[in-house]
């Protein structure tokens, strides 16, 4: 249905650019910099949704040909203004703002925030590579780049220097190994004329400088569109922002590392680009300098329902209104209310662990009184035997174990765990408490989780 909608809206005949509901992302393209690029997306917008891109080229013009144009669907400066860049398909029209400034001032190549980002999507600097505690063949990187001034260091000064030559950047073991110039384990990682070669070549040439501490700090990254809806066998690039304290906002769409949540729904390549696989909902998770964000992608199951299946719906409560939404918005209908029979079996699995006894079975069951369910509920949380459920459970995720520590550290651990148990802390809280923890293993026990995960 959602690509029906897509299809038609496009297939009209031209009309205004709000009755289109075509859309861009970025809404505005902001340009610093003659190496600065900026990938545009295209979509169609209804109700709120997203619902893909559509599969005709657009056309793209500038009302001011020499401030920028767009190659190949990214926008890249030819000079410092403003203007506004149009998309037309099929001839609906839709445009952003676009400034360009600083296009004749000389680059300036950041080790942290234009070198690091390239090892990393190259993989070198995962743990496979010369990310691992160890490295490789005697050249080690930080796992991901999180050590700037190490990795610095590891590469201009160990190996008498022999990874890097200023004088003539082609010569470097950084550019040589990975383009395969030189036999390299790794296999080739980047081409001679791919953006990677010259931003890392540049970085050479002009003296390969160091992290320093006016380097703009990332602040977080966004992924657009951030939700979409699609239908199997579509297709759907995105692209990923990297927002800097400076105020400056990069495209770093092509240095981002991309994962699915869930591949029976939808699968991500490494330029972000998403192919629908089933139905159901996926999340694809783009990361860039230590920074994470998630796109999710809906993708409706082909069932007919009832247009007043969700509205006559039972709710109790905000859980039943946040599911009920995500079922109507999957097409999916509502299971019916569970029997006394499946109800019963069901929370005392998941409260105690156990199945309940014939007399607790019959209690219920032959039970007439409206509240049973919640009074059950009750019972259940202030048994010891949810206190023996649950802080097993924790300690299984916990790995509290005597093969991994000693043993009166070992029962320190658990007895953290139980106590939080008992007390009825909050997840969040325990949580907050282990990755905080300070003190001895003995008398706090939440600090073994660190002696489990150095």
């Amino acid at each position: 249905m959602f690509h029906f909608l897509l299809l038609f809206a496009l297939g009209l005949p031209s009309t205004s650019r709000s009755e289109s509901g075509l859309r861009i992302h970025p809404g505005q393209v902001r340009l610093s910099g003659p190496t600065s690029r900026q990938s545009l997306l295209i979509g169609l917008l209804e109700d709120g949704r997203w619902l893909g891109s559509p599969k005709t080229s657009a056309t793209w013009q500038a009302r001011d040909a020499g401030i920028v144009e767009v190659r190949d669907g990214v926008a890249v400066p030819v000079g410092d203004g403003e203007t506004r860049l149009t998309a037309s398909v099929n001839g609906h029209e839709v445009s952003v703002p676009v400034r360009v400034s600083g296009y004749d001032r000389p680059v300036d190549f950041s080790f942290r925030n234009n070198v690091q980002p390239i090892l990393a999507k190259a993989g070198c600097s995962s743990g496979a590579c010369h990310g691992a505690a160890a490295g490789k063949n005697g050249f080690k990187l930080s796992l991901r780049g999180y050590d700037d001034q190490g990795d610095f260091l590891a590469l201009t000064r160990q190996a008498f220097g022999r990874r890097m030559v200023p004088s003539d950047p082609g010569r470097s073991l950084l550019l040589t190994k990975p383009t395969g110039a030189l036999p390299h384990k790794g296999g080739t990682r980047f081409d001679v004329d791919s953006p990677e070669y010259r931003v890392l070549s540049g970085w050479i040439a002009a003296g390969a400088p160091g992290p320093a501490e006016s380097d703009p700090r990332i602040e977080r990254i966004e992924v657009l569109p951030g939700k979409v809806t699609l239908a199997p066998g579509d297709q759907q690039p995105f692209l990923v922002q990297a927002y800097f304290n400076d105020g400056h906002v990069e495209d770093v769409t092509r240095w981002a590392k991309y994962t699915s949540a869930n591949e029976s729904v939808v699968r991500v390549n490494e330029l972000g680009e998403v192919e629908v696989a089933g139905y159901g909902e996926g999340a694809i998770t783009a990361w860039y300098l230590s920074r994470i964000a998630i796109a999710t992608v809906t993708v409706p199951y082909a069932n007919t329902l009832e247009p007043t299946l969700f509205s006559k719906a039972r709710r109790r409560n905000f859980i039943d209104e946040m599911t009920l939404s995500k079922l109507e918005e999957l097409r999916l209908p509502p299971s019916p209310r569970s029997s006394d029979s499946e109800f019963l079996r069901r929370v005392f699995i998941d409260t105690i662990g156990t199945l309940p006894t014939d007399a607790d079975a019959r209690r219920f069951l032959e039970s007439n009184e409206p509240g049973k369910r919640d009074e059950l509920t009750d019972s259940l949380l202030e048994r010891e035997e949810f206190v023996d459920y649950w802080s097993y459970r924790w300690s299984d995720l916990l790995l509290v174990s005597s093969k991994n520590l000693p043993r009166s550290a070992m029962w320190s651990y658990y007895r953290w765990i139980r106590e939080q148990v008992r007390s009825n802390v909050p997840w969040d809280a325990l949580v907050r408490s282990i990755v905080t923890a300070r003190g001895s293993t003995l008398s706090n026990g939440a600090g073994n989780f660190f002696m489990l995960h150095d």
